[in-house]
């Protein structure tokens, strides 16, 4: 719609150039208004705007945010040459989840350790889980997931054969939610859309089509976050934060109506009477 008024409005303005009149100029100028008007009245209104309307301030006391507390997932990306997977993992996952990821990118030694890596940086980040991607050599597997520990190792040595520079990564990226979503205890997904399938090779790997998990798994895996310490991010009514009863005083009229009615003692309260032959 506002392609269209704005193409009439210099269709407008040319005819306006071409014929100086005023009355040319005055219907150009009511036209282009017109047009505006209806660009305004059909245009959606965004959810910052819906939910600035009285009525839905009334009910609701208006929104509130609410910050994540703790890290869901340390990552740490322990290759020689550290890509750009470990950025894009973290930046979907924040994202869908709502929650924080902890993004380390340091090349590890030859005599390191990756699973007391992944233990370390569990402890140090104090996250609900912990992957580590490392070069470990062709006689390591490729992943290797430990739900007791809560901690995954990737081995990026078995994922980097192929032309394409670009490809180790997108595997990379796969075996990250993979290895999340099996430490999460998630298992193999029912749905064909989901990267949480069963792949027996690198070529197996690379025909999965979806790069990320599907938003219904991370409903468990919440369940198992929350034990940590992790919540996620909110955007929620005032009046819902009241009745959890953690909501900070009322600032407005809307705020403090609301305060009012979950904090109102009942108008007909329930009433039990005692029954002889049932108390003691």
């Amino acid at each position: 719609m506002k392609s269209i008024a704005l193409t009439l409005i210099a269709c407008l303005t040319l005819i306006v150039y071409g014929d100086n009149s005023k009355d040319t100029k005055s219907r150009a100028s009511e036209l282009a208004q017109k047009i505006l008007a209806e660009e305004k009245r059909t245009k959606k209104p965004t959810r910052a705007e819906l939910e600035q309307r009285p009525e839905v301030l009334k009910k609701t006391g208006g929104f509130i945010d609410v910050a994540a507390k703790g890290i869901s997932v340390a990552v740490l990306d322990a290759r020689r040459k550290p890509g750009g997977a470990v950025d894009q993992f973290a930046e979907v996952f924040e994202r869908l989840s709502k929650t924080k990821v902890n993004v380390e990118k340091k090349r590890m030694t030859k005599s390191g350790c990756p699973v007391n890596a992944a233990k370390d940086r569990l402890v140090s980040t104090k996250a609900a889980y912990s992957i580590v991607i490392a070069d470990l050599g062709d006689n390591v597997c490729g992943l290797t997931v430990m739900p007791e520990d809560r901690i995954a190792i990737i081995n990026a040595t078995k994922y980097a054969d192929g032309d394409d520079p670009l490809q180790p990564e997108i595997r990379i990226i796969k075996e990250l939610w993979r290895g999340l979503g099996f430490v999460m205890g998630l298992g193999y997904a029912k749905f064909t859309n989901d990267v949480l399938q069963p792949t027996f090779s690198v070529s197996e790997l690379d025909s999965l089509v979806y790069q990320v998990m599907q938003p219904m798994n991370f409903q468990q895996a919440f369940k198992t976050m929350s034990r940590f310490g992790v919540t996620r991010a909110r955007h929620i009514p005032y009046r819902l934060a009241v009745m959890e009863g953690w909501a900070p005083s009322p600032t407005n009229e809307y705020q403090k109506a609301v305060w009012e009615q979950v904090h109102a003692a009942p108008k007909n309260p329930m009433k039990i009477e005692f029954d002889p032959k049932k108390g003691r």
